[in-house]
Order: C-alpha cells, then sequence, then structure tokens
C-alpha cells in the first residue's frame, strides 16, 4: 500500500514585494461642486496609497469634465492604461464602475486586457477586486447598472432641453463672437460687434470671403480663440441667424444610444427659432442680403465643378501635382511635368476609376481595423514621452490644482461661517481661481502641444472614421476627401493615401494594359 507524506510549506524570509498603485478619478461636469469633488478625489487617493507600507504611488489620473460613455477622449485614463502596457502599474484603484466606465463593452474588454497583464483593479463602491474575482459576471452586472444610468441621465436631460427651446428659455452653451454671458444674458462686445459688421460690410461690397480673412490677418485683428482667421470662420458669422437677434435652437444634436456622438440636425429632430432672443449686432436685413448674395454666388446647374482630385494627387517622382485627362469615355490622371518624349519626370498614368476603389478600399479597412490608429497613436505617445519630462509635470501641475481647489474650499467655507467677509472673500477666490487657470491651460497645452499635434489629429481622424457610413459608397468618399491630405503615386500600380495626423495607406492599383 502506497506511504502518503504531507511536505508542509517552508516560511520563507523573503520580502513582500511593493505594489505600484494607480488611481483613477473623473468627475462628469466642469461646476464647482463637482471641481470640489475632483479635488477631494486626489487628495483622498494620495493619502490612502501613501499610508499604506506595501503600496507605492504610480501616478494618479484624472480626468475632468469628461463623459465616461467613451474612453477615446479621455486623455487621463488613455495615459493610465500606456502605462499599464509600459509595465509601470500593478494596481488600479477608482471610486466605482461608473466614475471608470459607463459602456459595458469599453469596461469589460478593459478588465480583460488589465488582468492579462496581471494588473488588478478595485472598485471601492461596489467592493469589487478582479484579483479576487473568479468570473466577470459581477462586473459586467454593475457594468451594465451604470451603462443604463447614463442613458437614463442623459435621456432626462435631453427631454430637459428640448422643453426649455420650446419655451424659448434655454442657454446655449457656446457664445458667439460678438457677445459674452452675463447674468444669464447675452450682451455685445463692441469691439468684437464691430468686426462682425465689418466682415458684413466688406462682404456686401463684393469682397470674398477667403480676402476678407486675408485682410483680417494682415491688420492683425485678434481671435477669440487665439487661432487665425480662416475664410470658414468668416463664413461661419456671415451665416450665423445670432447676429440679428434671433436662435435657431438644436442645429445639432445627441444621440441616445452608447457611446454618445453629436450629429448636425438635418430634420431628424425638431428645431426651434426663437426671435428677438438677444440684442442684435446686425440689421435683419443686411443679415438676408449676405444670404441672398451667398445663393448667387453658388456655381448654376450646369457649370463645371473643380474636380475634388484636382490639387490632391501628386508625383512621387517629381512632387507635382497631376492633371486629369478626358479622352473618350476615359478619365485618367498624369503628372503635369511629364511631357511625351522629354526626361522632365516619368511616364506614370493612373485611371480615376481605380483610384476611387483605392481610397473607398482605404476608408473600409480603416473602419473594420480601428487598431490600426490606436496603434499609431499608442507609438507616437511612446516617442513623445522618451523624449520629455511632461508625466512628471503633469503630475506636479494635479497636485497643484488639487492644493489649490481645496483650498477655494476651506475660503468657501470661512465665508459662509461669517469668518471672512464677501470682499476678501470674493478677491481671494479670483487670486486662486485665477492661479488654477493658468495651470489648466499649461497641463492642456502639455496634452496638446505642437509635437502632439499629429497624435491629437489622429485621435479626430479616429473619431471621424467611426462616423463612416461603410454602406454608402458616396458617403464614405465624401468623408475621405475631408479627411485626406495627398494621394502620391509611386507608380502605374501603387499609391499611397496620407490621412490628417499623417497617418499612410499604402493601395495598390489593378495593371492594365496600355494602348
Amino acid at each position: 500500500m502506497p506511504t502518503v507524506r504531507t511536505i508542509l510549506p517552508q516560511s520563507t524570509n523573503e520580502a513582500v514585494p511593493i505594489l505600484r498603485v494607480a488611481a483613477y478619478c473623473r468627475v462628469s461636469s466642469d461646476s464647482d461642486d463637482q471641481q470640489h469633488s475632483f479635488g477631494v478625489q486626489t487628495e483622498y487617493y494620495r493619502n490612502l496609497i501613501g499610508e499604506n507600507p506595501l503600496w507605492t504611488l504610480a501616478d494618479i489620473y484624472a480626468d475632468e469634465g469628461i463623459t465616461g460613455t467613451s474612453t477615446r477622449r479621455r486623455d487621463e485614463f488613455n495615459r493610465m492604461i500606456s502605462d499599464c502596457k509600459k509595465g509601470k502599474i500593478d494596481r488600479i484603484l477608482t471610486k466605482s464602475v461608473s466614475r471608470f466606465a459607463r459602456n459595458t463593452v469599453d469596461c469589460l474588454e478593459t478588465v480583460r486586457m488589465l488582468s492579462g497583464l496581471g494588473i488588478s483593479i478595485l472598485f471601492e463602491k461596489e467592493l469589487i477586486d478582479t484579483a479576487k474575482m473568479s468570473s466577470e459576471v459581477i462586473l459586467s452586472f454593475m457594468s451594465t447598472q451604470a451603462q443604463d444610468e447614463s442613458a437614463s441621465i442623459s435621456g432626462n436631460m435631453l427631454w430637459s432641453y428640448e422643453k426649455r427651446m420650446k419655451n424659448g428659455s434655454f442657454i446655449c452653451c457656446y457664445t458667439p463672437y460678438g457677445y459674452r454671458w452675463q447674468d444669464r444674458e447675452l450682451i455685445i462686445v463692441e469691439e468684437e460687434a464691430e468686426i462682425v459688421r465689418r466682415i458684413y460690410s466688406e462682404y456686401l461690397s463684393g469682397v470674398g470671403m477667403v480676402q476678407i480673412a486675408r485682410r483680417l490677418e494682415a491688420d492683425k485683428v485678434p481671435h477669440r480663440t487665439g487661432y487665425h482667421w480662416t475664410p470658414e470662420t468668416v463664413d461661419y458669422i456671415l451665416h450665423n441667424e445670432k447676429y440679428t437677434g434671433d436662435a435657431l435652437l438644436q442645429k445639432f444634436f445627441t444621440t441616445t444610444t452608447l457611446p454618445v456622438k453629436q450629429k448636425e440636425n438635418h430634420g431628424q429632430k425638431r428645431m426651434f427659432y426663437v426671435e428677438n432672443s438677444h440684442p442684435s449686432i446686425i440689421p435683419k436685413d443686411t443679415y438676408l442680403a449676405a444670404q441672398a448674395l451667398t445663393a448667387a454666388r453658388r456655381p448654376k446647374p450646369g457649370t463645371p465643378q473643380r474636380h475634388p482630385f484636382v490639387g490632391l494627387i501628386h508625383c512621387g517622382q517629381c512632387g507635382h501635382p497631376f492633371r486629369r485627362v478626358v479622352r473618350g469615355n476615359t478619365v485618367y490622371w498624369k503628372c503635369r511635368r511629364y511631357v511625351k518624349q522629354k526626361t522632365d519626370c516619368v511616364p506614370i498614368r493612373i485611371d480615376e476609376e481605380d483610384v476611387i476603389a483605392a481610397v473607398l478600399r482605404a476608408g473600409r479597412v480603416l473602419k473594420e481595423n480601428p487598431q490600426i490608429i490606436a496603434e499609431t497613436v499608442e507609438a507616437l505617445s511612446g516617442l513623445y514621452e522618451k523624449s520629455n519630462a511632461s508625466p512628471a509635470r503633469l503630475s506636479e501641475i494635479d497636485q497643484k490644482i488639487t492644493t489649490l481647489v481645496s483650498q477655494i474650499h476651506l475660503l468657501s467655507q470661512l465665508q459662509t461661517q461669517g469668518i471672512l467677509d464677501a470682499a476678501d472673500f470674493t478677491g481671494q477666490r479670483e487670486s486662486l481661481n485665477s492661479q488654477v487657470a493658468k495651470l489648466r491651460a499649461e497641463r492642456s497645452a502639455i496634452l496638446r502641444r505642437d509635437d502632439e499635434s499629429d497624435i491629437a489629429e489622429l485621435r479626430e481622424l479616429a473619431d471621424a472614421i467611426e462616423d463612416l457610413d461603410t454602406e454608402d459608397a458616396e458617403s464614405v468618399m465624401s468623408d475621405m476627401l475631408q479627411l485626406m491630405e495627398q494621394i502620391t503615386v509611386i507608380s502605374n500600380t501603387e499609391i499611397t493615401i496620407t490621412l490628417t495626423g499623417g497617418l499612410t495607406i499604402p493601395e495598390r492599383l489593378p495593371k492594365k494594359k496600355r494602348r
């Protein structure tokens, strides 16, 4: 009979590993109460992690004023995931499932991915610790609840917005150039209003939008956003009814499905036109005259239109643009510099139908493979991080913002208790708010500095590709024309399509026999 001897585990003197713990915080609006909540959360996690001898603070990632229904626009969340993949984090603390994500699919996919990397997550409110989970049932249930809650809140808000639009009490989120908000009303900023009047005057005198924008730039007229004056900006001012004192509400609407998206209203939702809702800058007859002039300048039916590929297709050999050639039923493109029997350039020729097919194919490939853009963003982010010390500065800024917000909260308490008079409270609060604003501006500049412009453009590209309707070829082509920067012709059978953000898609054209 076999003899069985039990061998007890041997005690060791190995040190307990120190876990690198990160915290993720998020508040879903920019109100004062939520700013206080943001400061409290970040301070709470700094203390919690610092008091545990078996933990060391990896970083605190905090998104402000950003919805949780999608992870694409949460810069800090995405930075945290990137650091997880780089092996900088062992464990994540977060307040609740709803703070982490309000989209079930995103939540589960993220948890699975992090579990595969050996990283656990503690959801404090629900007492869910993925390090101890034997299944995803509980997490899936809680995430679904969070998603339903988000959809319910969104539905209530949309109902409230539409009700206020209907009775004329809705306050727009965006303040047009020439106005500012004061006491819940639009008032005219006279210095900007003069520029608006100048734009209408020059346009009605025969000056085009391009020339108006150039004149404003030449005169160094400041733009509120800090950007340059462009024909698009001028066009927006010339066709914005708010300058007449009226307001067309719900030009855009938010979808009710998750993740929510904002779409232009082409009749899918009701609109509301409110007359005399605020002071006017432009008389209505001046506005109507500008609309009539725009309509008169539009090309009449039958007028030849410039082909959208003009200026877009370039020669990969000499860099010159291609020109369009129509021969009977055949339409093709060839290098402008090439002249037959001369050696200025090589005799490359591509059929227009092949280029169109390649562009449609590229759009569908990106739609079906979103990881192409995501991997490019991740690679660029890694290169950027290695080249500077921005993460350390971001952490320092977050800590300073937390301290200042706490001081603002303390001032409010002192003023409420009568210890601080109203004048002192207002002065000190404005000083602290100014410091917070400067820090947030620096933080935004770091995240969106020129060196990272490609990353920002790639994220915008990802959003645009996600909205592609691949079942409608005309729609795909229209959208791709807005996203393409250049089509480079390498040979008769090879082109590259460069999109915003510098993303390059190689495409092969069919080889055809030439007569």
